[in-house]
């Protein structure tokens, strides 16, 4: 019983912060609307430009349509062990991505992917939303970044440019006290993104 209360407790902390970089990127715009500028808020966390990563420069190997993704099906049974996952997925709606992604909530993390189809990964890397945003090895060979926000340690997402006009998010969330049982937020967010694009690759 205690486990299962530990669980649940987990898994609402973890929903709870599982947004919050889109929460703040839309805060920070002043709207849903992806790509609207943002105005000059300093509560709203660091604007960085990637400037090496675009999709006019994209270097991905070739495009991978993300339309019709099924985003619990992103990760096979045989890869959650490996992921530290031992739950199944649950769709969570994304009003900001206007798409479905999918949580794994475990005992001190979480994993969330969302296939993303309504904008470029360049929305991330113009330096009109909060974030950090920061231009790392590619993922199977496709173009990536990190993005962060200081105040939330506990959280990265990698997100992979996969084809003009659409990326795969792939965050990792590891609450306090927990940071020795798993993966650093970004190691983890990208062993996440590389485990669904070897499935989307197939």
């Amino acid at each position: 019983m205690r486990q299962r209360n530990n669980v649940n407790t987990t898994r609402r902390i973890l929903l709870g912060t599982a947004t919050t970089l889109v929460v703040v990127a839309a805060c920070g715009s002043g709207t849903d609307t992806p790509g609207h500028d943002m105005p000059d808020r300093g509560d709203t966390g660091t604007r960085t430009t990637a400037p090496s990563l675009s999709e006019s420069t994209s270097t991905r190997p070739r495009a991978v349509d993300l339309d019709g993704t099924a985003p619990c099906g992103l990760l096979t049974d045989g890869q959650l062990p490996t992921l530290k996952i031992d739950t199944a997925g649950r769709p969570v709606d994304s009003d900001f991505y206007k798409t479905t992604g999918c949580s794994w909530t475990v005992i001190g993390a979480g994993s969330h992917l969302v296939p993303v189809t309504v904008e470029g990964i360049s929305a991330w890397t113009d330096g009109k939303r909060a974030g950090q945003a920061e231009t790392i090895d590619p993922v199977l060979d496709f173009p990536a970044i990190t993005v962060t926000l200081p105040s939330d340690e506990g959280r990265c997402d990698v997100m992979v440019d996969t084809s003009e006009g659409q990326y795969l998010v792939a965050a990792f969330s590891v609450l306090p006290t927990y940071e020795d049982r798993f993966p650093a937020p970004c190691d983890g967010a990208r062993k996440l993104a590389e485990a669904a694009m070897e499935n989307l690759l197939k």
